[in-house]
């Protein structure tokens, strides 16, 4: 799954830096990006069974492609990690 950042000011390649280091984080906890993408749309539709840990993994990895996407200064617009042209069941 390719990943990228929406609703961003950041270049294309802070951005690509940003998803690259989401990847790694992703991959550094054995998870996919398709589990983990999985697995918060399912804890943001509410639904009671979720894979907590990869969920988790989710929100570190937007976390840490932000940071690196703006070299760790807090981002003036309200960016999002977004999966790119892949389905998700």
């Amino acid at each position: 799954m390719k990943l990228g950042i929406a609703d961003t000011s950041a270049s294309a390649q802070d951005v690509e830096a940003g998803c690259n280091a989401a990847l790694a984080l992703m991959a550094s906890r054995n998870v996919t990006p398709e589990d983990a993408y999985k697995a918060v749309m399912s804890r943001s539709n509410r639904e009671r069974r979720f894979d907590r840990h990869a969920a988790r993994a989710w929100d570190d990895a937007e976390d840490e492609a932000i940071r690196v996407a703006y070299h760790g200064k807090e981002p003036d617009d309200d960016p999002v990690l977004v999966p790119i042209g892949a389905e998700v069941d």
